[in-house]
């Protein structure tokens, strides 16, 4: 994660909107912040951690009023504004928060608006603020330790607990992945079930009988035969029974036909009376049925029209009365009628002279607002020339200013090649150091190798050569160990003497010897006593042992002074050849100097404070000049906007005169000067009087007109309905005599004696398609009678049916069925225990095949288990993370401390020292000093930090560290420089906030933060001051 721009306003001590440019801090890859205790340092840290996260340590989100608290208490508004790049394309994101306070409640802050975006071209896209923490890959409390250090916490990693530090490499590295403990007894539940359900099926199985099988077997052949005979038996009985069926079913069909017939033929007169009567009704209905109805209808259609002329000529007369009557109305109205618009035109004149009183008041109203505007402007114009003076005389004042401004540019570059020489000067004295510091490390180291010469007694060599210290040390353990294999072979062979003494005292005549068997024992072995022997042996072999772990240790220590005597040569190397290369860039920056009037820095010092005095009285002026220039501005555009009201009023002013003149001379019928007293309410009255009254005429003219017109209209289509109605009543009665003539004439052509016989027969309930119908069905039904029962007659024949035989037959077939059914349950069953047998079988076998793979499994899950069990597995990899950090972290602690100390892990996970200025032997690294334990912190940040940066494909690597270091002394500061300072070598960038002066000193690219009173804390770069 590397930050780019920070702004922050309301948070703290921070009252004003205040911004961070980091790209330029980043870029000198080392850069401070530094201020007094209080100043708002620390604030900086808590923001970026607030924006990305939303958690503070400082305040709890309840109990302490935590957004209240953070707010500043001169301040309405919260803002913090953070943009940052991380990940492998070095993706920029961006936090925001946001928070108000409550207008009506000092106290009430709400909570605060978390924000968060991601950029994509040049746009910022919106995204879950959880995503924050994704792209960084880190957890809260790991940035902490890792990226952004709070105070007092740098060194919490190198003392934290197995347990917390375990933890963190966990979260950090991801070491959850390999957290298989409860996947493993997940595993094992799963294959312990899977063996019990096994077992339990075994069990279930019982004991199985493979000899079973040959018995079931048997018993189904000797079934089958049985069952064989009885089916063909049953099979006879069956065709038997099926016979006699069949002639039963005949017989019981043959007495059903014969009774239907029977009962067909009996109705057959009945039908034909039907048949008869079917056929008079056609009849009349084919040669009357249409006379008749035409008939009906004429007569209906005669009397209807004659009542309806009738109707019709008593409205008429009712319409003439009243049109009559209408017109005399018409008569009376009309002369009233014809002077109607001489009341309209006086009702629109009294309108034209009330506007004339209403323009007249309004004119009045005008002309005062008129010459109060007119005033307004005048004053505003003189005003707005005086500031326009002022302004003019502001600018040349300024432009007087900027002609004695120094060239800031020119200022700049002169600063900044000081800045340049102070660093490469100050460079020298630390290299020069190292030198010393290199050469008195020499010393120690050879002061070191003379003090095991003289242990190790070869202080009679010439020189001292690391490689023939080796080698007679290497010979010497060469004849040690030829020594102890010697004083080993003598020891066994006075250890067989021993046992051979015990068995020559053990051994009697008659007795077989234990080693040959031989029972004549003719020259016993005699010895003397060995014991003091094998006590002088085992001391020399002791004495020889001593003497071997010496020579190795001797070893160990030659090889590691040897090691640390050519690194110190190299280091020594190094610095000389970087002293060169820095005398010579100091040399080439001297001849860059080109501005002659600054050759004394302090000259340049006077200039600058000159620039930032001529710089502050130019802000006044500007501030002044700006102030002027909205004072004019809003003047100015009070001015226009007054003028254009008074233009506005004017012009109504006219156009309201233009139009009370025009208004006068439209008047006809009235005279102003008569209504000079008059109100316009009293005018109003007069006037909606006129005007009703000629509404009322017009509307009563209109009404009867429309009457009159409407009855006329009336009356002249119930004439002409009249007239037709008569023509078409005529022909009416000539068609109904017609029809009458026609029906006369068909009944003398019939066989009916009258009219009313054939009605009668016509008027019957009687449908004949359906009677027909029911004829049809009838003379389908008897032929299909007479049919059937000729049929069964003749399948019947002379066969006669016994019920008796077939009753018996039919019991003995049930008796058969039962028999066989009880011989297949029999087979079928035999026949399953037989499967059964033969599966259980198989299933035991298998089983058992199965059994014994979860049974293996089940072993090697268990030792899998507890290879998992506590987190045994994660630990240990935390262990060879641990172990690869502390290595990294070596490489840079064992350089800084001159090849003096170096880190390494406990057992148990936790820190401790080597120190190689006293015989590499190991302490707590409680026992280190503060300068030595912020080096060992520092080495253990910056590998995290490379680990991180690894982690999280980053391109640079970063962190930030806020630690005081006002409880060091002098001597323990100056390592923290030294380690400093050897950072800037290096491709990472790394922040510090110190409220230490020293330390100011030392880091030429900072920040100074400065809290006052009236602003709040307010930021200053080094490279503006």
């Amino acid at each position: 994660m590397i930050p780019v721009q920070l702004t922050i306003q309301g948070l703290y001590s921070y009252q004003e909107k205040q911004t961070i440019d980091f790209t330029k801090l980043t870029a000198a890859n080392l850069f401070g912040i530094f201020g007094t205790v209080g100043s708002g340092k620390s604030s900086i840290l808590e923001a970026i951690t607030f924006a990305i996260y939303g958690r503070t340590d400082r305040l709890n989100l309840s109990g302490d009023n935590r957004y209240y608290n953070m707010m500043n208490l001169k301040s309405n508004e919260l803002l913090i504004d953070f943009v940052f790049e991380t990940g492998k394309e070095q993706t920029a994101y961006r936090a925001t928060v946001k928070g108000k306070r409550n207008g009506k409640n000092f106290e009430d802050v709400k909570a605060l608006d978390r924000s968060a975006y991601r950029k994509k071209g040049n746009e910022w896209i919106p995204i879950a603020t959880a995503d924050l923490e994704q792209a960084i890959g880190l957890s809260y409390d790991n940035f902490k330790r890792t990226i952004i250090i709070p105070q007092g916490q740098f060194q919490e990693f190198l003392q934290l607990g197995n347990k917390d530090r375990t933890q963190m490499m966990k979260e950090l590295f991801n070491l959850g992945k390999f957290e298989f403990y409860y996947k493993v007894t997940s595993l094992e539940s799963k294959n312990n079930a899977q063996k019990q359900n096994i077992e339990g099926q075994l069990q279930q199985l019982g004991s199985v009988d493979p000899e079973q099988l040959k018995v079931f077997k048997s018993q189904l052949v000797q079934l089958e035969n049985e069952l064989k005979k009885q089916n063909a038996k049953l099979t006879e009985y069956q065709k038997t029974e099926e016979d006699l069926r069949k002639l039963q079913d005949l017989a019981k069909r043959k007495s059903e036909a014969e009774k239907a017939f029977k009962s067909l033929r009996e109705q057959e007169p009945v039908f034909k009376q039907l048949e008869q009567k079917i056929s008079r009704f056609e009849q009349c209905v084919i040669q009357f049925k249409h006379l008749l109805d035409g008939l009906k209808l004429t007569n209906e259609k005669v009397q209807v029209r004659e009542k309806q002329i009738k109707q019709d000529e008593v409205k008429q007369k009712l319409q003439e009365s009243e049109i009559g009557t209408l017109n005399k109305k018409i008569e009376e109205l009309n002369p009233a009628y014809e002077k109607r618009e001489e009341l309209k035109q006086k009702a629109e004149e009294l309108g034209r002279l009330i506007q004339m009183k209403t323009l007249e008041q309004t004119i009045s109203i005008e002309n005062g607002r008129l010459q109060k505007g007119t005033q307004v402007c005048n004053d505003y114009e003189k005003n707005l020339e005086q500031l326009k003076i002022q302004k003019q005389e502001l600018e040349a004042l300024i432009k007087f200013s900027k002609g004695k401004m120094p060239d800031l540019e020119l200022l700049s570059a002169v600063k900044n090649w000081y800045t340049e020489k102070h660093l490469l000067e100050k460079e020298l004295p630390a290299i020069q150091k190292e030198l010393e510091e290199n050469q008195k490390t020499t010393s120690s180291l050879q002061n070191s190798v003379a003090k095991l010469l003289e242990e190790a007694g070869l202080t009679q060599l010439p020189e001292i050569e690391y490689s023939n210290i080796l080698q007679i040390l290497k010979d010497k353990t060469g004849k040690a160990k030829e020594k102890q294999k010697a004083l080993n072979e003598q020891e066994s062979h006075i250890r067989v003497k021993e046992q051979l003494k015990a068995y020559s005292e053990n051994m009697e005549d008659g007795a077989p010897c234990p080693l040959c068997g031989s029972v004549h024992h003719p020259d016993v072995l005699k010895t003397e006593d060995l014991n003091d022997t094998l006590l002088k042996l085992n001391v020399e072999k002791q004495a020889n042992e001593k003497e071997q772990e010496q020579l190795s240790d001797w070893i160990s220590r030659i090889n590691l002074l040897s090691k640390q005597q050519e690194m110190i040569h190299q280091q020594k190397n190094s610095l000389l050849q970087k002293q060169k290369a820095q005398q010579e860039r100091i040399e080439a920056h001297a001849k860059k100097f080109t501005w002659e009037k600054y050759r004394v820095e302090t000259e340049l010092e006077k200039a600058f404070q000159e620039a930032r005095r001529i710089q502050g009285e130019l802000k006044k002026q500007d501030d002044l000049l700006e102030k002027l220039g909205k004072d004019i501005d809003k003047k100015g555009n009070d001015f226009k906007r007054f003028q254009v009201e008074v233009d506005k009023i004017r012009t109504v002013l006219t156009v309201q005169q233009t139009e009370l003149k025009t208004l006068e001379k439209q008047l006809r019928l009235i005279k102003a000067e008569t209504y000079q007293e008059v109100k316009i309410e009293q005018i109003e009255i007069e006037k909606s009087k006129l005007q009703k009254e000629h509404s009322q005429l017009e509307k009563s003219f209109s009404e009867i007109t429309q009457q009159i017109t409407e009855k006329s209209k009336l009356r002249d289509t119930l004439f002409g309905s009249v007239q037709a109605g008569k023509k078409e009543l005529e022909q009416e009665k000539q068609s109904l005599h017609k029809l009458r003539q026609q029906t006369k004439e068909q009944l003398e052509k019939s066989t009916y004696n009258s009219i009313d016989e054939v009605t009668a027969i016509l008027s019957e309930s009687f449908n004949p398609d359906t009677e027909k119908q029911r004829i049809a069905h009838f003379k389908d039904q008897f032929l299909q009678a007479k049919s059937l029962l000729q049929q069964l007659q003749k399948d019947v024949g002379e066969r006669i049916y016994d019920q008796e035989t077939h009753q018996k037959l039919n019991a003995d077939i049930a008796l058969l069925k039962e028999h066989l059914a009880r011989k297949n349950q029999e087979q079928g069953k035999i026949a399953e225990q037989l499967k059964k047998l033969q599966k259980d079988l198989e299933s035991q076998a298998a089983l058992q095949k199965e059994l014994e793979k979860l049974e293996l499994r089940a072993e090697n899950l268990k030792t899998i288990k507890s290879l998992f069990k506590a987190s045994g597995f994660v630990n240990y990899i935390s262990s060879v993370y641990l172990q690869n950090l502390c290595n990294a972290a070596n490489d840079r602690f064992f350089q800084l401390t001159r090849q003096k100390l170096s880190l390494e892990i406990t057992p148990d996970n936790n820190f401790q020292v080597r120190d190689f200025m006293n015989g590499g032997k190991i302490r707590s690294v409680k026992t280190l000093s503060g300068g030595q334990t912020f080096q060992a912190a520092m080495s253990l940040a910056l590998a995290l930090a490379d680990n991180i940066q690894k982690i999280t494909e980053s391109k640079q690597n970063f962190f930030f560290l806020d630690e005081g270091f006002g409880s060091l002394d002098k001597e323990s500061l100056g390592v923290v420089f030294d380690t400093l300072k050897s950072l800037r070598k290096e491709n990472r960038i790394v922040g510090v906030i110190s409220h230490v002066e020293e330390m100011q000193q030392e880091i030429d690219v900072h920040l100074r933060i400065d809290n006052q009173e009236e602003r709040g804390s307010q930021i200053w770069t080094s490279w503006m001051e």
